[in-house]
């Protein structure tokens, strides 16, 4: 019982790290999505995107950051269909970042990103526009991170990349590299960067913790039950006292 538990707590430390939100592309089509700390964007929930759609949606972080994302996965037919990234709030030419993005690419191996280590806007806006034709081909779409930024110095709920950004803390030991130089995942085992994170040492204690605290008190438990047991094996042993109902009547001459 008590390793089930000690296997619980940690998963859920670990899950706690590695999960982000999950928005859709498709259901998000003209509208402006908010920024607070990252998340991960997936074209559409269906295993193939629709034909003829037209679709654009803006990353806002908020006044002062700047938001990054970066391409974790590709697959979009070169045939008129494409993903472009621009570095603003609108889709002027000359705010591309790049080309527009199409091809195939598994998560293992991403190819579609910049020399810097993914996109970054030059204000607290990004937008996205994801184009496809009319051919019946179509691709399983794409996945690709998000996350706000900002310029060193960082505050103490923020993490010091390597490269002197400052992202959320919670971002950090999470399989995804958001800061541009993956500082926020190397530094799970390497100690590198400054904030605050769950590493791999932290989430170990905690559990190791956890596991102690369950001992002690299931311990004390035990402890607890003898001396309840004793007092009633000690209440059934006691000597009973008899009384007689006999008149005294004195001394026999």
């Amino acid at each position: 019982m008590i390793w089930k538990l000690f296997a619980i707590v940690t998963c859920l430390c670990v899950s706690a790290r590695t999960l982000l939100a999950v928005e859709y592309m498709s259901s998000q089509c003209g509208k402006v999505l908010p920024v607070s700390g990252g998340g991960v964007l997936v074209s559409q929930p269906e295993p193939r995107y629709p034909t003829r759609l037209d679709c654009q949606l803006t990353l806002s972080a908020e006044s002062g950051k700047y938001v990054h994302v970066t391409v974790q996965a590709l697959s979009i037919d070169c045939d008129g269909d494409s993903l472009s990234i621009y570095r603003g709030g609108s889709v002027a030419l000359f705010e591309l970042l790049g080309s527009p993005i199409c091809g195939t690419s598994p998560p293992s191996q991403n190819t579609f990103t910049t020399e810097e280590g993914g996109y970054f806007s030059s204000t607290n806006k990004m937008t996205l526009h994801f184009v496809t034709g009319s051919s019946s081909t179509s691709g399983s779409g794409f996945k690709l991170s998000y996350a706000a930024y900002g310029r060193a110095p960082c505050s103490f709920s923020e993490f010091h990349c390597a490269n002197s950004r400052c992202i959320s803390a919670d971002l950090t030991c999470d399989l995804h590299d958001h800061c541009g130089d993956n500082s926020d995942e190397t530094s799970c085992t390497s100690g590198h960067g400054s904030g605050t994170s769950l590493s791999t040492g932290t989430i170990v204690g905690i559990s190791v913790g956890v596991l102690l605290a369950i001992i002690v008190l299931s311990a004390g438990v035990a402890y607890f039950m003898c001396l309840k047991r004793d007092d009633r094996t000690q209440g059934r042993k006691s000597p009973t006292v008899a009384y007689s109902t006999r008149k005294y009547r004195g001394p026999q001459v």
